[in-house]
């Protein structure tokens, strides 16, 4: 509690003059801007590069209903979240110092839009999709457990903004995050191909929910001021730089371990490539709640994700089979 009424302290007016001023926006082109379609077309990426994992497997086949119909209920879902997030994060938004990769989209700032019609188009949103899943499935057209990522993964990105649980504010945002993206993301491209997720396939995908962890970090650290002057108690407020940069490190340092574990084991094809991205993995490390700036973080994961697209294309292609 001190520790965050330390940091709330450190809201100024000299902060608040600081915030980034966003060009007007019409009401209709707000709504879009919070979907957050850049973000969306990373989701498809770490999607396309699971699916692409799934089809090393001598059992996989590609149903192009059953693909599309994941695709369109993950991005439902990815929208939904991000329209609850930007309703239920509006008040920290507002004093935050934006940058391109943190402190929300403004859209409600710049078009005056009410809070409450993001997150009613949001819990509407996410209706839809937790039914329309249930119905692919009864239908035939998802495998069962791609349904059941879809849906855990519907209910915990609701889970990171909204209460009880509510993980952005009580120092699980950043892990839950790590495990939506990182993990349960490709999964769902790993079971729509392969129609089931084995045990090796989430060891595949260790590494890249490291590097996730180290990147929702890293996009944190910058709106720790702005977190704590409205409660939002992530481990940016809870924790001081010294401990977080520990953490982010073992994030870091782990990274590379396991993915000479997954090389070895053989669950992902050309696992060693993944080391690319271990200088800009550095520069994060080092610079890491010493410049405001996420880049070598945010960084790393993006080409990761490509590295991941790029290899397990390679491998579809060539018959790898581990």
């Amino acid at each position: 509690i001190d520790r965050i009424h330390e940091i709330s302290m450190a809201v100024t007016a000299k902060h608040a003059a600081a915030v980034r001023r966003i060009a007007p926006m019409t009401p209709a082109r707000a709504i879009v801007a919070m979907a957050r379609p850049s973000q969306i077309g990373l989701i498809w990426v770490v999607f396309v590069a699971g699916a692409l994992l799934g089809l090393t497997r001598p059992e996989a086949a590609i149903d192009a209903v059953a693909v599309a119909v994941a695709v369109s209920l993950i991005t439902g879902a990815a929208v939904a979240a991000h329209w609850v997030n930007e309703a239920e994060d509006a008040a920290t938004d507002r004093q935050t110092t934006r940058t391109a990769f943190s402190g929300g989209s403004g859209a409600l700032e710049a078009s005056g839009v009410d809070p409450s019609v993001p997150l009613r188009l949001g819990l509407l949103l996410a209706g839809v999709v937790a039914g329309a899943t249930g119905v692919a499935w009864l239908a035939g057209a998802l495998p069962g457990a791609a349904a059941a990522i879809v849906l855990a993964g519907l209910a915990g990105a609701l889970s990171y903004s909204l209460p009880p649980l509510a993980a952005m504010r009580h120092g699980w945002g950043e892990v839950l995050n790590a495990i939506l993206g990182g993990m349960l993301l490709p999964l769902a491209g790993v079971a729509v191909i392969g129609g089931a997720v084995r045990t090796v396939d989430a060891l595949a995908f260790l590494p890249f929910t490291l590097v996730v962890f180290a990147s929702v970090m890293a996009t944190a650290w910058p709106d720790r001021v702005a977190d704590a002057a409205t409660d939002k108690a992530t481990l940016q407020v809870r924790l001081r730089p010294a401990t977080l940069r520990r953490i982010h490190a073992a994030a870091t340092i782990g990274f590379v371990g396991t993915t000479v574990l997954v090389a070895l084991s053989g669950a992902m094809p050309y696992a060693l490539a993944g080391l690319l991205v271990l200088p800009a993995l550095a520069v994060g490390m080092a610079t890491y709640t010493r410049r405001t700036s996420p880049l070598p973080n945010v960084a790393a994961m993006v080409g990761l994700a490509i590295v991941l697209l790029i290899t397990n294309s390679v491998a579809m292609l060539t018959g790898w089979s581990g």
